[in-house]
């Protein structure tokens, strides 16, 4: 799905670690990790499953583990920690943290995990609003220096607004990134996502949702459809996904709320030909 999440194994055998960009690390199971990085030596680590790591930019060193594990890596690009970095009044440095205790950044990377092992259902739009979310953290709580900065003020223009929706609704069955939101109102990825949440109470990645559930109800009682066809139209990668995400909006499974909605609609219209009747006898 996306460059910037990725599974790796770790064996018995030495490996060689050169790293050009900032991961997150999670461990996928339990293991005991021997780590020699930057000329430190060698130090060993217990891990259980949901153990966090940061690994900075340019770490050169070795890992072993003494049974096969394997964890999900997460790579944070320079423009999300630059956008964070300024947003914090920080700049980007960091020292590696082979165990990092923070419930924040495990409970993101779980999200992220949870995503990959369902195929990646959610789209850029859900990778991209976690990278933003974990560069803030990262940022705002590691980062190795502050300075100063006036904060950005203001909130998302009318126009923006109706550009975003007017955007989201076009497309509503395309992947449709924060990239592409963020273009429609001239802003930066950042600066746009924090003011949205700010003028519209919610993120853009549930935004997006919202809009597509909309879409769905519109179809559910129009069109004589497949679920999977609704779903597919309205930018659901899978029947499943589709499924999920309308309980967690609507509080009733797609199949409820179009019985529902529809028997509604046949009780008033049968109320309605029923006062039509009595007018006419009358």
């Amino acid at each position: 799905m996306s460059s910037r999440v990725d599974l790796v194994s770790l064996s018995t055998q030495p490996l060689r670690l050169v790293h050009e960009s900032q991961y997150v690390v999670m461990l996928l199971h339990p293991g005991v990790v021997d780590l020699k990085i930057d000329g430190v030596p060698t130090e060993r680590f217990q891990y259980v499953a949901g153990d966090i790591a940061l690994v900075p930019r340019q770490t050169v060193g070795f890992v072993q583990s003494r049974e096969q594990i394997e964890f999900l890596r997460f790579e944070l690009s320079d423009l999300r920690l630059s956008e964070a970095a300024v947003e914090a009044n920080r700049e980007i440095g960091f020292q590696s943290i082979p165990k990092l205790k923070d419930l924040r950044i495990r409970a993101l990377m779980t999200a992220v995990n949870i995503e990959r092992a369902s195929g990646f259902p959610s789209g850029q739009l859900f990778l991209q609003s976690i990278e933003m979310a974990l560069a803030a953290v990262l940022v705002k709580a590691y980062a190795l220096s502050i300075k100063t900065r006036r904060p950005i003020k203001g909130g998302l223009s009318d126009v923006g607004r109706r550009n975003v929706t007017d955007l989201v609704r076009s497309r509503i069955s395309e992947d449709i990134s924060l990239a592409d939101m963020a273009a429609v109102t001239g802003l930066s990825i950042t600066h746009f996502s924090r003011i949205f949440k700010k003028s519209m109470g919610e993120s853009p990645h549930q935004f997006v949702l919202r809009q597509r559930v909309q879409c769905a109800k519109e179809l559910l009682i129009s069109l004589h459809l497949r679920m999977l066809d609704i779903a597919l139209a309205c930018g659901f990668k899978t029947q499943q996904h589709f499924a999920r995400i309308f309980r967690q909006v609507c509080g009733l499974s797609p199949t409820e709320y179009q019985r529902l909605t529809m028997g509604n609609r046949l009780r008033n219209s049968e109320i309605r030909m029923s006062s039509l009747l009595q007018i006419q006898q009358g």
